[in-house]
C-alpha cells in the first residue's frame, strides 16, 4: 500500500507547486501527446508502418492467486524475489508489490552514462530515482537478418549485464521483446503470421553470461512482455522496407492479432517458466475502429497483465481499461508514458503528478515511463538529472 500512497501524496504535493489547474488539464490532453491516436514518442502512423524504436515509445490486493506457470517468490542473492500476479495485484513473496520503473536505453548521449552499455551507472541512477524496475528494449538491430540478428550474442551480453546489474541491486526488469516484431516488418515478414517459437524459446532458455541465470527461472525478471502498441488492424500498410529497400504491403486482421497473442503465450508457457508473460502495452484502444480485440487479448489465459500505453487520448480511456481488468481479476500496468522536454521542467512534473494520481486512482499495479537518462534536447522524453523538477517527482513518488 505504500506505493499508492507515496503517488498520491507525491502527485497532491507536485500539482501544489507547479499549478492544480496545469495538471488536471494534462489528465485530459497531456502536454506533448499526439491526440487521440494514442501513440507515442515514435508515432508510427506519422513516422512508418513501425516506430524506429518499436518499443518506446495499484491494485486492491486479493488473496494470493497466482496465474499459471508465476512461478514461486523465492529471494534471490540480493533478496528479489519472483513476481507473480495475485488477484488485481503484483506480488513478491506472497505479498503486494507494486512495480515502479523506467524504461532504459541509449538514445545516443556519448560518453555512455547509462542506457544498456554502461549497467553500472544505470542502475545507479534508477536507484537515485528510487525505481524498483527496469524496462529493456530497443537492442536488436531491426534492419538484420531474422535469421540471425535475434540471436546477436553481443546485443544479447548487454541484455545480461542490465539485468544481473538489477539483480545485484534488488531491482526487477520487464523484458520487452518488440525488435523483434520491428525486425520482421522491415523485412516484409508479417510478424502476427510469422512463428516466433524459435526466438520465444531462445529468450526462455538463455543463460545470463554475467552469473548463470536462466531467463526463464530468474525472478529478477518481473514480466516479458512481448510486442505492445500494435498498430489498428484490417487495413494495409505499404511502405519501404527499410531492410530490404524495396517496396512492400501488409495487411492483419483482427483475430491475426488474437492468434499471434494467444499463440505466443502459449510457446512461452511450454517452457514452464517462473516468468510472467504480458502482451506488452496496448495502444490505440481509444479509437472506434482499431480492429483490436482487447477484451479477448487481456482475457487470454496465462496474459499475466492488462498493459497499455498512456500516450494522448489512451489517458482518458485508461478507466475503461481499470474496470474491465478489474472484471477479469488481473493487474493494470500503464508500461509507457512520458513527455517531450520542450514542454518545460514544471510542465512536464505536473503532467507526470497526474498521471500517478490517475494511476492511483484506478489502483493500477505498476506505472513505467518512458524514459530514464541523461540525454537533454526539445524532442528528448529522458528523465534526469538535468530536468530537476521532473526527476524529483519521480522520487516522490517512489518506494525509497
Amino acid at each position: 500500500m505504500r506505493l499508492r500512497t507515496r503517488w498520491l501524496l507525491a502527485a497532491l504535493a507536485t500539482l501544489a507547486a507547479v499549478g492544480v489547474c496545469a495538471a488536471i488539464l494534462s489528465v485530459a490532453s497531456p502536454s506533448g501527446s499526439s491526440g487521440a491516436s494514442g501513440t507515442g514518442p515514435h508515432n508510427p502512423v506519422s513516422h512508418s508502418p513501425v516506430p524506429l524504436n518499436p518499443d518506446p515509445g495499484p491494485s486492491s490486493p486479493a488473496s494470493p492467486s497466482p496465474v499459471p506457470h508465476a512461478g514461486p517468490s523465492s529471494p534471490g542473492p540480493s533478496g528479489t524475489g519472483a513476481v507473480s500476479a495475485c488477484g488485481t495485484a503484483l506480488c513478491t513473496g506472497g505479498a503486494p508489490w507494486h512495480m515502479y520503473g523506467a524504461t532504459i536505453y541509449n538514445p545516443g548521449v556519448v560518453p555512455y552514462r547509462s542506457g544498456l552499455k554502461d549497467p553500472a551507472d544505470t542502475i545507479a541512477l534508477a536507484r537515485d530515482a528510487h525505481l524498483n524496475t527496469i524496462r529493456i528494449t530497443d537492442f536488436l538491430d531491426v534492419n538484420g537478418s531474422p535469421s540471425t540478428a535475434p540471436y546477436d550474442p553481443a546485443r544479447w551480453r548487454l541484455v545480461d549485464g542490465v539485468i544481473a546489474a538489477a539483480r545485484s541491486a534488488g531491482m526487477h526488469v520487464d523484458l520487452g521483446l518488440a525488435d523483434y516484431r520491428a525486425m520482421l516488418w522491415n523485412n516484409c515478414i508479417d510478424p502476427y503470421t510469422a512463428d516466433w517459437s524459435s526466438f520465444l524459446s531462445f529468450v526462455a532458455d538463455r543463460v545470463n553470461t554475467v552469473d548463470g541465470s536462466v531467463y526463464r527461472d530468474d525472478p529478477t525478471l518481473a514480466l516479458v512482455s512481448i510486442a505492445g502498441e500494435p498498430e489498428p488492424a484490417n487495413k494495409p500498410y505499404a511502405f519501404n522496407a527499410s531492410a530490404t529497400g524495396r517496396p512492400c504491403t501488409l495487411t492483419y486482421s483482427t483475430g491475426d492479432l488474437t492468434a499471434f497473442y494467444r499463440q505466443a503465450i502459449a510457446v512461452w508457457q511450454t517452457r514452464h517458466p517462473a516468468v510472467l508473460i504480458d502482451t506488452g502495452g496496448l495502444g490505440y484502444l481509444n479509437e472506434t475502429h482499431s480492429g483490436i480485440d482487447w477484451r479477448t487479448i487481456f482475457a487470454l489465459p496465462g496474459n499475466a497483465t492488462c498493459a497499455i500505453k498512456t500516450y494522448g487520448g489512451m489517458q482518458a480511456w485508461a478507466p475503461t481499461a481499470a474496470a474491465y481488468c478489474a472484471s477479469l481479476g488481473k493487474p493494470l500496468i500503464d508500461e509507457e508514458f512520458g513527455w517531450q522536454q520542450q514542454v518545460g521542467d514544471d510542465q512536464r512534473a505536473a503532467d507526470f503528478a497526474a498521471t500517478y494520481a490517475m494511476l492511483h486512482s484506478l489502483h493500477a499495479a505498476g506505472a513505467i515511463f518512458w524514459n530514464l537518462g541523461y540525454q537533454t534536447g526539445p524532442t528528448s522524453y529522458e528523465v534526469g538529472p538535468a530536468t530537476p523538477k521532473t526527476f524529483a517527482m519521480i522520487q516522490l513518488g517512489a518506494t525509497g
